[in-house]
C-alpha cells in the first residue's frame, strides 16, 4: 500500500515483468537482416500449417514457391513472407546520393505498389483476391491459389497466423485502475506545467475521486517523455554522422525527474523509451538508464522498462509499445486508425511486422521477438494522435482490450483502464 497526500491509502496489486524476450544481448551484425525474414518464416510457418489444416483439410497440396513451374496450373496452398514494392518508400541510398531531396510525406502508398509473397528462396508477385491496400511488408501467410506462370500467382484465398491462445482472465472483487500516458513531451512542458501539475494533484487524492485514486495502481508512461518530435538538422550533413544531446534535451530531463519523483511517491511507474527520447533508436528498445533520474530512482516506485513492454497484474497480462510500429504499419498502408491497426497485429500476430524493412530493429536471427506468442488482454499503444479503445475478439473466444493513447503534450489526456471490467475511457487534465 502507498500513502497518498490526504492519507488514504492505495491499492497494490501482484506485479511481475515479463518482458526478458525483449532484453536479448546477444546480436551478431555480420549477417544479413534477411534472416530475421526467415526466423519468422520459421515459426510462423508452423501456426499457419495448422490454420491450412483447420481451415481447407487436405483438400489441396502445400507446395513451395521456387517448385511452382510455369506449367503447373493445379490449385495450392502456399505458405511465404508478404514483401510490398512501393516506389514512395523512402531509400538510404537516395538519401546518400541525393542530400537535397526531403521527404515531405508520411503516407507511402501509391496505385503502382505491387505485392509480392517470398520464402527462402523464390518471389511471386500476387494477383487476385489479396488486397494490397491493408496489409504491409513482414506479414506471414498462406495463400490458396494457381501459379500462372511469369512468377505471378492468383490468390483466391488466403489466412495469417491469427490469434494466439489467451489464459483465462483473472477475476478482480473490486474494481482497480491502471493509467497510460504518453508524449509528455517535457522539453515545451512549460506551455503545460499546470496540466501536469493537475495530473499529480489528483494522482494524490487533493481533487478529490478518492475512491478513484486509491484504487489506481500503476502509470504507465508509454514512450517519448523527453520530447515527441526529432530535431531537425541540415540536410547536408550526412545521415550518419552522430548527434550529441543539445543543452535542451539535458535540461528537459531534469525537469521530467523532478516531476516522476513526485508521482514515484504516489503510486508505482512504470517508465518505456519512446523514439524520441534518450535511448536505443532501434527495436526493441532498452529501459533509459536510470542515472538520468537522480531524484526518481531512490523510490522503488520506479520501473524502467523496455520498448516493447509485457507484464502481469494478478495474473492479467499486457501488452503494448510506445507507438512506433503502429504508425509506421499506417505510413506503408491504408489503414487510418491506430485501433485498426493494433486489430491487425493480432490477425497477423506481430507486433512489428514492418521490422527491419522500414523500422529498425536489432538483428534477432534464432527468435523473432516481437511474434505474440501469447495473447495478453489488454494491448496498448502510445503516441497516438487520439485517444481510441476498442474490445476485439478472437475466433477462439479470446478477448483483447486495445488502448490507444494520445499525446499528452497535445490533448492533455490520459487513459484509464479498470482492472476488473476492462472498460477504458479517457482522463482529461485541462485547467483552461
Amino acid at each position: 500500500m502507498k500513502s497518498n497526500t490526504n492519507g488514504t491509502t492505495r491499492r497494490s496489486l501482484g506485479y511481475e515483468n515479463t518482458s526478458q524476450i525483449f532484453l536479448n544481448k546477444k546480436y551478431d551484425y555480420n549477417k544479413q537482416y534477411c534472416s530475421i525474414y526467415l526466423a519468422r518464416l520459421q515459426e510462423m510457418e508452423v501456426l499457419l500449417m495448422e490454420r491450412v489444416s483447420s481451415k481447407w483439410g487436405d483438400k489441396y497440396p502445400i507446395g513451395k514457391l521456387h517448385k511452382l513451374s510455369d506449367e503447373n496450373t493445379e490449385k495450392c496452398v502456399v505458405i511465404g513472407t508478404l514483401f510490398k514494392d512501393q516506389k514512395l518508400k523512402p531509400s538510404i541510398l537516395k538519401q546518400l546520393t541525393e542530400p537535397s531531396v526531403i521527404v515531405n510525406t508520411i503516407h507511402f502508398t501509391d496505385g503502382s505498389d505491387k505485392l509480392f509473397i517470398e520464402d527462402e528462396i523464390q518471389r511471386f508477385e500476387l494477383l487476385g483476391s489479396i488486397d494490397l491496400k491493408y496489409v504491409v511488408t513482414g506479414i506471414s501467410c498462406a495463400l490458396l491459389g494457381t501459379s500462372m506462370g511469369k512468377g505471378k500467382f492468383m490468390v483466391n484465398d488466403y489466412l495469417f497466423p491469427g490469434y494466439r491462445n489467451q489464459v483465462e482472465r483473472p477475476i478482480f472483487n473490486d474494481s482497480a485502475f491502471v493509467i497510460f500516458l504518453s508524449g509528455i513531451d517535457f522539453i515545451h512542458h512549460e506551455h503545460y506545467m499546470p496540466n501536469l501539475q493537475l495530473l499529480s494533484c489528483w494522482i494524490s487524492g487533493m481533487l478529490g475521486d478518492v475512491d478513484i485514486v486509491s484504487k489506481v495502481t500503476r502509470i504507465i508512461i508509454a514512450g517519448n517523455s523527453i520530447k515527441s518530435s526529432s530535431e531537425k538538422h541540415n540536410p547536408e550533413i550526412s545521415i550518419i554522422t552522430r548527434r550529441t544531446e543539445s543543452t535542451e534535451t539535458i535540461e528537459a530531463v531534469a525537469s521530467f525527474d523532478k516531476f516522476l519523483s513526485q508521482l514515484c511517491q504516489l503510486v508505482d511507474i512504470d517508465l518505456m523509451p519512446g523514439e524520441n527520447d534518450p535511448s536505443n533508436h532501434i527495436l526493441p528498445q532498452r529501459e533509459m538508464h536510470h542515472c538520468m533520474f537522480p531524484l526518481s530512482t531512490i523510490f522503488k516506485s520506479l520501473h524502467c522498462v523496455t520498448n516493447p513492454y509485457s507484464f502481469s497484474l494478478d495474473g492479467l497480462k499486457i501488452l503494448g509499445t510506445s507507438g512506433q510500429p503502429v504508425r509506421d504499419i499506417m505510413r506503408y498502408s491504408e489503414i487510418t486508425e491506430s485501433i485498426d491497426a493494433m486489430e491487425s497485429c493480432f490477425k497477423w500476430s506481430h507486433l512489428a511486422p514492418t521490422a527491419p524493412d522500414t523500422l529498425g530493429c536489432f538483428p534477432c536471427y534464432d527468435k523473432d521477438p516481437f511474434i505474440i506468442e501469447e495473447c495478453p488482454h489488454v494491448f496498448f499503444s502510445g503516441n497516438q494522435k487520439e485517444f481510441s479503445t476498442k474490445m476485439i475478439l478472437g475466433e477462439e473466444g479470446q478477448k483483447v482490450r486495445l488502448i490507444s493513447i494520445p499525446e499528452f503534450s497535445k490533448t492533455f489526456e490520459a487513459a484509464i483502464l479498470d482492472l476488473k471490467s476492462l472498460e477504458c475511457s479517457r482522463i482529461v487534465f485541462d485547467k483552461s
